[in-house]
């Protein structure tokens, strides 16, 4: 296997992993930055009183995880990709009052030597947006770097929940 190949291998065991819960949307492109896939993960939750025609409430969750190649990561690609995903949060967030919370991944994998003071914002970037003042939600956002090279992830640590079992995967990776 040539190492150029370890990260297109990753990203297709990961968007298959995905696969089992999510939507998967394969070969996307937000922006200037070309995704091999986004994944889309939707609940909806409803309470009822008696029988269904007496809905007392109704709330929905989404997980939605944008994934990008970067041969050779730099502040600036992070902070560009950041952006975007900032950019373009309206266009994944449904217009229901029903809308609880969306919590958006951005996934970088590399195959390269990473610096330090790019994982040390990537472990402090997590933003909280309300939408109109929690009264229709909240979003958060969070930045995964995935270092092929020495199989580490790298997350702020509230986001650590959402990548476990990427983790795991890296973790099973590394004994075979």
């Amino acid at each position: 296997m040539n190492l150029t190949d370890r990260p297109t291998i990753f990203v297709n065991e990961l968007a298959n992993k995905y696969t089992a819960l999510f939507d998967v949307y394969r070969d996307q492109k937000i922006e200037n930055f070309s995704l091999p896939f986004i994944a889309i993960y939707r609940r909806r939750d409803e309470r009822y009183m008696i029988s269904k025609k007496f809905k007392v409430y109704g709330v929905e969750n989404q997980q939605i995880v944008f994934t990008t190649l970067c041969e050779k990561l730099t502040t600036s690609f992070v902070e560009d990709f950041q952006a975007t995903m900032e950019r373009n949060i309206s266009k994944y967030i449904p217009e229901v009052n029903e809308h609880m919370s969306t919590t958006m991944l951005g996934i970088i994998i590399t195959n390269q030597d990473v610096d330090g003071k790019i994982l040390k914002e990537v472990r402090r970037y997590r933003k909280v947006k309300f939408i109109k003042f929690g009264l229709h939600g909240w979003i958060e956002l969070y930045t995964v770097v995935i270092n092929l090279k020495d199989n580490s992830l790298n997350v702020h640590p509230k986001g650590k929940s959402f990548v476990e079992s990427i983790e795991k995967m890296l973790n099973e990776e590394v004994k075979v």
